[in-house]
């Protein structure tokens, strides 16, 4: 009787098959912890409020930082995000809502991140944190509540003198954007 070949099911299985296979489990356990917390939702899980709210007033946001119009921008954006995927009526006070989101931010910094040659920032960072609260109108009820909302975002600024343009603007409306998306899903996913 002869013996069959031993044959590896698998090219290149025999002998590497253990440094592999933990090699892709702790790749694994990696990606999980780094995916798995990173506070994004999948979206759309609800999209109403509580029975009974049909309005949302949204009063300009509260701006306690040295940063103009950050609040005009934020509240923009939050009312936008609100309003396409709300099925809520937006008001812009909280005089005939059911409802009422006030915001309040709290604090806004810009850090260089990226040192040129030359000595000179080319690439800053924007941190705004927030208070946020959806409360009933009638009752003060609070609906829902996230005392600190962190949102970042980096920006280059142009080496260039004649093409100037305020990145600075133009990021602090990305990190609008995000925060509104953020707030939003967050209130209709916690319904």
């Amino acid at each position: 009787m002869t013996q069959a070949p031993d044959i590896d099911p698998v090219p290149g299985a025999s002998g590497s098959s253990g440094p592999r296979r933990a090699l892709v489990v702790v790749l694994l356990a990696i990606a999980g912890v780094l995916f798995g917390g990173c506070g994004y939702h999948l979206v759309g899980r609800s999209s109403t409020l509580p029975t009974g709210i049909q309005s949302v007033g949204i009063p300009t946001f509260v701006n306690r930082t040295n940063r103009p119009e950050l609040e005009q921008r934020i509240t923009e954006h939050v009312i936008d995000e609100f309003t396409t995927r709300g099925r809520v009526r937006i008001v812009p006070s909280e005089e005939r809502a059911q409802a009422v989101l006030r915001g309040e931010i709290l604090s806004y910094t810009v850090t260089p991140v990226v040192i040129s040659e030359q000595g000179r920032a080319t690439r800053y960072e924007i941190m705004i944190t927030a208070h946020v609260t959806l409360s009933e109108t009638t009752t003060d009820r609070v609906l829902w509540e996230d005392d600190h909302f962190l949102f970042k975002q980096q920006y280059d600024v142009s080496t260039n003198p004649n093409a100037f343009i305020d990145q600075e603007i133009v990021a602090i409306d990305d990190v609008a954007t995000d925060f509104s998306r953020s707030v939003v899903t967050s209130i209709l996913e916690g319904f």
